[in-house]
């Protein structure tokens, strides 16, 4: 699910438990396992640091052929912002400790990462086996549903059990929630919560009472009860739990995660693209805008299209029209 996963360490015990978390979920997932480290004037510390953190990975049954380390000089949000991206890594996880300057990092990224983010408290659980029950969270858009595959990916790896939250109208959530299931958690112990209110406190409230490790959430997505996007929810609830959260990059996606059969929407320099995967692996690239008035298509799973959000229209994963307005084919990228 993530091909390449970045983790920074400043040497503390809150960043050396969040690195065996991260050599967990890279062994479960065979992802390659990447360490970082910033520094200001000299590298020889995070070169000491980076090679504790190895030590920590390969005890936690990571190959030290799935294992790099890079020190770069810089802040360590700026540091592990630019690796994911010269990698094209999936996922980024990070430590939030007692310490302020992990508080920040972690606040910082929830809105800048590139891809997905995990953020790993501090806790007496054992770091080899994080995730007995995980909690996700939606509201049914595609955004949320993006995110919802997410977890339900990770619960298979780690052979957790999932609390499926749905913040919204209730009957609306019968209807979508049955679909999210058939779609991504089947063979999955699933229990299904439909609420309204206040997101972040519903979610909140839901891991308090399951007594979830983990806490998935979009980055965008969830609804207030007017309507709009409430871009703070994913901040509020890493503030407001002492679990661990995976806040899923579900605007954009990376094309490394991407399996066969999946689609879904990229941005490369600048410009969005419709990328979709056959059951060979081969990738297609097409332009992510419809060819009826130019919006911006979105990957269905449950029908394997490319759908318009605007008016309807509806293309095959090669781009061929399926369904009109749109008459013509989304090009070729």
């Amino acid at each position: 699910m993530w091909g390449r996963i970045v983790f920074g360490t400043d040497g503390s015990p809150a960043a050396t438990r969040a690195g065996e978390v991260a050599a967990t979920i890279a062994r479960a997932t065979s992802a390659k396992l990447i360490a970082t480290s910033g520094y200001r004037a000299s590298s020889v510390g995070a070169e000491e640091r980076l090679a504790e953190a190895l030590d920590v990975a390969e005890a936690a049954g990571m190959r030290r052929a799935r294992l790099d380390a890079e020190a770069v000089p810089g802040r360590a949000g700026d540091v592990l912002v630019a690796v994911a991206e010269a990698q094209d890594a999936g996922l980024i996880v990070v430590a939030r400790g007692e310490d302020q300057a992990l508080s920040d990092l972690s606040r910082w990224l929830t809105h800048h990462a590139p891809c997905d983010l995990l953020i790993v408290a501090s806790g007496s659980r054992d770091p080899h086996a994080p995730y007995g029950r995980i909690v996700i969270a939606s509201d049914g858009s595609a955004t949320a549903d993006r995110a919802a595959r997410k977890g339900f990916d990770l619960a298979r790896e780690v052979l957790a059990s999932v609390t499926l939250v749905f913040i919204g109208h209730p009957k609306t959530g019968e209807l979508v929630m049955g679909d999210t299931i058939d779609v991504y958690g089947r063979g999955i112990e699933t229990e299904v919560r439909l609420l309204e209110g206040d997101p972040a406190q519903q979610i909140l409230g839901t891991a308090n009472d399951v007594d979830a490790e983990l806490v998935v959430v979009g980055n965008r997505g969830l609804q207030g009860a007017k309507g709009f996007l409430l871009g703070s929810v994913p901040e509020k609830v890493v503030e407001g739990t002492h679990r661990d959260v995976l806040v899923c990059r579900t605007v954009m996606q990376i094309a490394s995660e991407l399996g066969p059969g999946e689609g879904g929407v990229i941005e490369r320099r600048g410009e969005k693209l419709a990328i979709s995967v056959d059951e060979t692996g081969t990738q297609h690239l097409l332009s992510a805008r419809c060819t009826h008035l130019g919006c911006t298509v979105a990957w269905n799973p449950a029908e394997r299209t490319f759908d318009c959000p605007c008016h309807g229209s509806r293309f095959s994963p090669t781009g061929e029209v399926v369904n009109g307005p749109a008459a013509r084919p989304l090009p070729p990228a």
